[in-house]
């Protein structure tokens, strides 16, 4: 039997790690390991981890001065002895046939990635699928160049294409690739060049993960990170047209979060003017207006954008102003 070593990032998480590791050990596939990356926690995280491990193992743990979940993935990848890659964020859950169904995918189309639905889970107690269940049309396997287009098919321009877990890969697909260690958005900026080296994709419509949300960590307002991902679309776009793909998918989604990241921004900025100035924000206030929403950088970014659509679709095409 195949071994799949499940890497587990770690910082911080007391609350809900012996739950997440319960899960991947508790898999009807039984040949794995789980790999504890712990990226320097404070609290009484690495204490668990090591009890975890006394327990059984097949957990290993490694502790590590913190250095981001980039760095701690190029880490779990680094012990791996599988001849599959799953990651799990440590505060999920993943089904217990999870891993035997997108192995046996794998096995039944002979592809390299195999891809499950996910649900959230929001604060313990509301969950919601990402993709309708009930719709099996996705179901299939996919070159990677089928694989990008899907992505913008109808509503589905979602995480389940970026984020690194809810997915079932060949360790080799690895051996080249890093995930940078110096940003919040390792993941966007990685999982599309996996993609592109595997030969076939496969997708399954099964909710098999449980993505935890926290409504602390869910904000209304456009910050940085929500800005920053821009620049992970910016560079695939870039290559994908470079090797020959037909971008013009991608293209439109990135305008129309372009158009989604002004409009927020804008109503979120319109909000923060009242409440700190008493009236309405003016056209010459921007891109000022946007700061305590976006912060500098992010503000930055996302007005250079826009201008640059604006020159490439013609004048008007980012009107800021309100009405």
């Amino acid at each position: 039997m195949e071994k799949v070593s499940v890497i587990i990032p770690v910082y911080n998480d007391e609350k809900y790690l012996e739950q997440c590791v319960k899960s991947a050990l508790d898999q009807t596939y039984q040949n794995l390991e789980v790999i504890l990356v712990d990226d320097g926690s404070t609290d009484t995280t690495p204490t668990l981890c090591e009890k975890l491990h006394d327990q059984d193992q097949r957990v290993r743990v490694l502790h590590k001065e913190n250095g981001g979940v980039g760095s701690s993935r190029n880490a779990g990848l680094a012990m791996a002895t599988g001849d599959y890659v799953l990651f799990i964020d440590n505060d999920d859950l993943i089904d217990k046939d999870q891993i035997e169904i997108l192995h046996d995918l794998l096995k039944k189309t002979d592809a390299d990635i195999a891809i499950g639905n996910y649900r959230l889970l929001l604060d313990d107690y509301e969950w919601r699928s990402y993709i309708d269940v009930e719709n099996h049309y996705y179901e299939k396997t996919y070159t990677p160049a089928e694989w990008f287009k899907f992505q913008y098919d109808g509503d589905n321009r979602g995480p389940v294409f970026t984020v690194p877990w809810c997915k079932l890969y060949k360790r080799s697909l690895f051996k080249n690739i890093v995930y940078p260690t110096n940003t919040k958005i390792e993941d966007d900026l990685t999982t599309w060049k996996v993609y592109l080296l595997a030969d076939k994709i496969a997708y399954v419509n099964k909710s098999l993960y449980t993505h935890r949300r926290h409504k602390t960590n869910v904000s209304s307002t456009v910050d940085e990170a929500a800005v920053y991902p821009l620049t992970a679309v910016e560079n695939r776009l870039a290559l994908l047209q470079m090797i020959g793909f037909d971008i013009s998918d991608e293209a439109r989604a990135f305008k129309e979060r372009l158009a989604e990241m002004q409009g927020q921004g804008l109503r979120e900025g319109h909000e923060a003017a009242m409440g700190r100035h008493g009236r309405l924000p003016a056209r010459n206030d921007c891109p000022a207006r946007l700061l305590p929403v976006l912060g500098c950088a992010g503000n930055g970014l996302l007005v250079n954008r826009l201008r640059a659509v604006a020159n490439a679709d013609g004048p008007g095409s980012t009107d800021f102003g309100t009405r």
